[in-house]
């Protein structure tokens, strides 16, 4: 049974000023520059927009929700990706020659897509892939969760990259809150004023190095006692690759 309205954590807003500590209302901490090298930020028409994770040096991995208006492709002229800094106001920003929403998106399921990039990234110190997880992970195992989301409901975004801990959640226990049943999501649980938050859509959950999931929605608002809902990337490897074999 569905018990909570869900969000799409995607947000559109124009950069915000730099955050006190005192307002993380969602948790967390800020990153140190370069932490989390294969952290990019979306940007559509000059706004900044989702998350997504480097995972090749022409390819990146994020929400279907984040490169669609509805079910509507957005031309990907618009967008450009933030790479190299843990700072929306410095690093590079490179432009996309293609976008690839998961071809069964729709009622929050699938939401995982891929962005190629025009030309290829230079990697360096600030500016790497993450490899992509194969294995289903046991419950209560910890992730490392990042973006630069809303710092809490009705808050504006957080142009400093930051990062949190959350939790894999039972299966039984995502399907029960969200009342999705379809294979391939996975839900994170968190202490109540943690987790991730508008904007931080089609960011990474990360553990031991290796790519886990991909922010889809929050439930009952952020930071609240529900699980947060990611595309479970193991379930999504074929397709991955399927994709990038044949553009």
């Amino acid at each position: 049974m569905k018990c909570g309205t869900i969000f799409l954590a995607v947000a559109v807003a124009t950069f915000a000023p730099s955050l006190a500590e005192s307002r993380r209302i969602v948790g967390g901490q800020f990153a140190e520059e370069h932490q989390f090298p294969y952290q990019i930020g979306l940007f559509l028409d000059g706004n900044f927009r989702c998350g997504g994770s480097i995972i090749d040096s022409q390819w990146i991995l994020t929400a279907s929700h984040c490169v669609l208006d509805g079910v509507d492709k957005i031309p990907a002229k618009g967008f450009k990706v933030h790479v190299g800094s843990a700072n929306l106001e410095q690093g590079q920003l490179y432009a996309v020659a293609e976008t690839f929403a998961h071809e069964q998106y729709g009622s929050f399921q699938n939401d995982i897509a891929l962005i190629k990039l025009q030309d290829k990234l230079e990697f360096s110190e600030g500016v790497q892939p993450i490899e992509l997880n194969t294995v289903e992970l046991p419950v209560d195992t910890p992730v490392i969760i990042s973006g630069y989301g809303r710092i809490g409901d009705g808050q504006p975004i957080s142009e400093q990259l930051k990062y949190n801990t959350a939790f894999v959640e039972s299966k039984e226990i995502c399907r029960s809150m969200t009342g999705l049943s379809g294979k391939g999501l996975i839900c994170f649980k968190s202490p109540a004023d943690n987790g991730a938050c508008n904007g931080d859509s089609g960011g990474p959950a990360a553990h031991n190095d290796k790519l886990v999931g991909v922010a889809n929605f929050v439930l009952q608002g952020c930071g609240t006692q529900y699980p947060d809902g990611y595309a479970e990337v193991a379930y999504y490897v074929d397709w991955i690759n399927e994709i990038k074999q044949k553009n």
